[in-house]
């Protein structure tokens, strides 16, 4: 079955007791402890995120600037290649080129010039040939003297 566990206890008599020794350990004044290891992580971290803004901001302007020389370099290019179209235009549209092809195409330099007056009387039958007749013509209408200022602002002189 089970075990059977005796205990036994004597009790001293009153007088016979020890004293009981209680050693408390001696206690000194420590100065306080700083906390310098968390101020120098806190101060260490903010160092180093400001240095890694600092490199991403000069990484940022550099992209920038290499944009800036692209673009520079493109405009550039641009500008050579204009000059290079307005120094050919230029060329092309030179009296002595054009003189040189129309010669090569048959045209032949004008020696003078003479106006021809088309009399009223052509210009109306043509007009009404063709069906189109100007605005002053079809608005007539007019007195002798109305027509007379209109002949003399188109010329300038009498009729």
């Amino acid at each position: 079955m089970g075990k059977l566990i005796v205990a036994i206890a004597f009790r001293q008599p009153f007088g016979l007791e020890q004293p009981v020794k209680t050693t408390k350990p001696s206690l000194t004044i420590v100065p306080k402890t700083r906390k310098y290891a968390s101020r120098t992580i806190v101060v260490i971290f903010l160092i180093t995120t400001f240095l890694c803004g600092v490199v991403a901001l000069r990484t940022y302007m550099a992209q920038q600037q290499m944009r800036l020389d692209t673009i520079t370099s493109d405009i550039e290019s641009s500008r050579d290649y204009f000059d290079e179209l307005r120094a050919t235009k230029a060329e092309l549209e030179s009296p002595s080129v054009l003189l040189q092809k129309a010669r090569n195409i048959g045209m032949v330099p004008v020696w003078g010039t003479k106006v021809l007056e088309i009399p009223a009387l052509v210009a109306a039958e043509v007009a009404a040939t063709v069906g189109k007749v100007d605005i002053d013509v079809a608005a007539g209408g007019g007195s002798a003297l109305e027509e007379f200022g209109k002949v003399k602002a188109k010329t300038g002189t009498a009729p």
